[in-house]
């Protein structure tokens, strides 16, 4: 399962929405990954509302593998933002990059975001 911004700022807020997130890190079963750039909009948010982004970051990689996009990624990421940017004007680059990490790892990514979401 790869985690999106969304999953782990909703988590981290507490939010009902939130709660689904908790279910899914409670359950061993379950490997969830996030990808590095999910880090990256984690620490602007934490810097816009003073987070404390070090005990956020810390919780994250405890709790989920950090994976950086990887050269397949990379390679495929632009077809896949380019062609999903043709059908959503909302579609940004970086859920091309969570997206196509999931598409790669064969998993599903929790989100709120329809753009992105292959759950």
């Amino acid at each position: 399962m790869v985690f999106d911004t969304y999953a782990w700022i909703e988590y981290f807020l507490g939010s009902p929405l939130g709660k689904k997130v908790e279910v899914y890190l409670e359950d061993k079963d379950n490997e969830i990954l996030t990808p590095s750039i999910v880090l990256l909009e984690i620490s602007c948010k934490a810097a816009k509302e003073n987070w404390d982004f070090k005990k956020i970051s810390d919780f994250i990689k405890i709790h989920s593998r950090a994976i950086g996009p990887g050269e397949e990624v990379i390679e495929k990421c632009g077809e896949l933002y380019s062609d999903l940017k043709k059908k959503n004007k909302r579609f940004g680059l970086v859920d091309a990059v969570i997206l196509t990490t999931a598409l790669k790892l064969d998993a599903k990514v929790l989100t709120d975001d329809e753009s992105i979401s292959v759950d």
